[in-house]
């Protein structure tokens, strides 16, 4: 897509802030509702943003979903203020922990401290590059009181690891796209 036409700037323009604040909201969440990685693929396949810009939006993304699951993580290890400034930026921010426990429930939560407590850090960083598994150390990282610092260059590293892997995939489908016999140019159906 041209980012010099409207639509072409205004998905470059509106899609990467937006990808930014849906990761921040999949940090925060255990048990994704939304899956900002599809939207992601569709970002970079339909717009074509190239790859420094591309570098950039998923750099970002990066850091938002890191502090999604910092804000979860402060949470549950019992370090959260409730006057902070991000707890007064998201409102109900002190009854994330009780839902987040109470959506995995029992049974998965002591699979996932085992989980924690054999591998330890190794856990945090492997299951945010894992998909279907991204975020789910962060309960136990907080609840056992693991070192803030560590947690958070673990969690980086594992969500640097997932969105290098998305933007692997993401130019591979674009490379793909050219071998189809049909012209799937966003031109053609505008």
């Amino acid at each position: 897509m041209d980012p010099d036409t409207t639509l072409g700037g205004l998905v470059i323009t509106v899609g990467s802030p937006l990808l930014v604040g849906l990761y921040f909201i999949e940090g925060l969440l255990v048990g994704k509702l939304l899956h900002p990685s599809v939207l992601f693929l569709l970002y970079v396949v339909v717009s074509e943003p190239g790859l420094a810009l591309t570098a950039a939006v998923a750099a970002f993304c990066v850091v938002s979903a890191t502090a999604g699951q910092l804000v979860l993580y402060r949470g549950f290890s019992g370090d959260s203020d409730p006057e902070s400034r991000v707890a007064r930026l998201i409102p109900y921010l002190n009854r994330v922990p009780t839902v987040v426990k109470g959506r995995i429930g029992e049974r998965r939560m002591a699979v996932i401290d085992g989980w924690f407590d054999r591998f330890g850090g190794h856990a945090i960083w492997l299951s945010n590059a894992t998909p279907g598994f991204r975020g789910l150390m962060t309960v136990p990282a907080g609840l056992s009181g693991y070192p803030q610092r560590r947690f958070v260059l673990l969690s980086a590293l594992g969500n640097a690891l997932y969105m290098m892997l998305l933007v692997a995939v993401a130019n591979g489908l674009l490379e793909a796209l050219q071998f189809l016999p049909w012209d799937l140019r966003l031109e053609r159906f505008l």
